[in-house]
């Protein structure tokens, strides 16, 4: 049993650590649909949370933190509206919280309120009570009232996993034409929602074998082993197809955007949107501006940005910013009231930064030197 309990340990730490680290990934992303990213991370760090305790209870060491133990055991009611919440966020991206959305917090506060004996007990009594939790049988009236809050538990979980299965079915569409990562967020999350749902079939069949007057020991072992291997099998599956956290790069292929899932109406969208911070907001005049800055204030992957960039406008980068730097030059070669000013002066201050790209850049889009333009402008 030791061997079981250490090789249940490692695995439940291996698994703790990767939904920690995909928790912090997607709290990070900057790009994309940020409320999506973070309702993610909130469901990653309830899964953390939910691992760790199974962790300390395998391990033994609930002995030397039985509050703690006991404490964390709230955070698993934050998975079900995490998801139910992510789906709704992924068909509506522009979804704001309202006020009644507090309900869902009810669940949460209930458990807190059943267990308020436990937390302010002492520590020996937290414990004996967690022993008795894993070894004994949960039909005894001292444990009616945690079996009610479990029960309360996994009717409010299979009540969200069973709406965001409905949701996404109802709103095809709409995530198909959320964002570029449509195709990719509907296959993920079908997905997900269907892999958790052999968690609560385990959960209802050794549910009636607990209400039998068995221990809950290797029930929930086996369910802390089905979310480790869940967890592995997600993270697989987001190295397989990194756009899922709306942060990869294209799958390499023969074409070069073949493997893109930017779609024609997404990228006229984003030209629209790179083409008035061009023109009205004038970005290009700031000299440090590249392309992962400019994919960052349109809220886009760069590699997107840079396939909308060639695919609609025919240039690259460069050639785009620099275009729009002459255009500006031009104007201000052509204006008397400037003349005085050195060539290099007003280069530097459309955005250049060296004479030598600037003379080429100018060359190219004129095909004359930018004191034979001016001259010819100004008499």
């Amino acid at each position: 049993m030791q061997t079981f309990d250490y090789i249940l340990s490692i695995i439940l730490l291996l698994g703790t650590f990767l939904a920690f680290f995909l928790a912090l990934v997607t709290f990070k992303i900057k790009y994309g649909n940020l409320k999506a990213n973070k309702l993610v991370s909130l469901f990653c760090i309830s899964t953390t949370a939910f691992l760790i305790r199974g962790l300390l209870l395998s391990s033994g060491l609930y002995n030397h933190f039985p509050l703690l133990t006991e404490l964390i055991d709230n955070v698993r009611y934050f998975l079900g509206p995490s998801l139910y919440f992510y789906i709704k966020v992924i068909i509506d991206p522009d979804l704001r919280f309202k006020k009644y959305d507090i309900i869902h917090l009810l669940p949460v506060t209930l458990n807190l309120i059943i267990k308020s004996k436990i937390y302010f007990s002492p520590a020996e009594y937290q414990v004996q009570y967690l022993t008795h939790w894993l070894d004994a049988s949960l039909v005894r009236p001292e444990m009616i009232w945690d079996t009610l809050s479990r029960i309360i538990f996994y009717l409010c979980f299979g009540f969200y996993i069973v709406s965001s299965i409905r949701f996404h079915r109802k709103f095809k569409e709409k995530i198909l034409e959320s964002s570029p990562f449509g195709k990719v967020y509907l296959s993920w999350i079908r997905t997900f929602t269907y892999s958790i749902f052999p968690g609560l079939v385990l959960w209802l069949l050794f549910g009636i074998v607990i209400i039998l007057g068995n221990p809950l020991r290797y029930f929930f072992f086996s369910l802390n082993l089905f979310v480790s291997f869940l967890v592995f099998f997600c993270v697989f599956k987001i190295l397989m197809q990194p756009e899922i956290l709306y942060m990869a790069k294209p799958l390499k292929s023969i074409k070069k955007y073949d493997a893109s899932y930017l779609s024609s109406r997404d990228a006229n969208v984003y030209l629209d949107k790179m083409k008035w911070m061009m023109e009205q907001e004038q970005i290009y005049l700031d000299p440090d501006l590249d392309l992962t800055r400019l994919a960052e204030k349109l809220a886009l992957p760069k590699n997107y940005l840079s396939q909308i960039i060639n695919e609609k406008t025919g240039k690259t980068f460069n050639d785009l910013i620099n275009f729009y730097r002459i255009e500006k030059i031009k104007e201000l070669l052509k204006d008397p009231t400037r003349k005085e000013e050195t060539v290099l002066t007003l280069a530097f201050e459309v955005g250049f930064n060296s004479k030598a790209p600037f003379n080429k850049a100018f060359k190219k889009c004129t095909g004359e030197s930018p004191i034979a333009f001016r001259k010819k402008h100004i008499a």
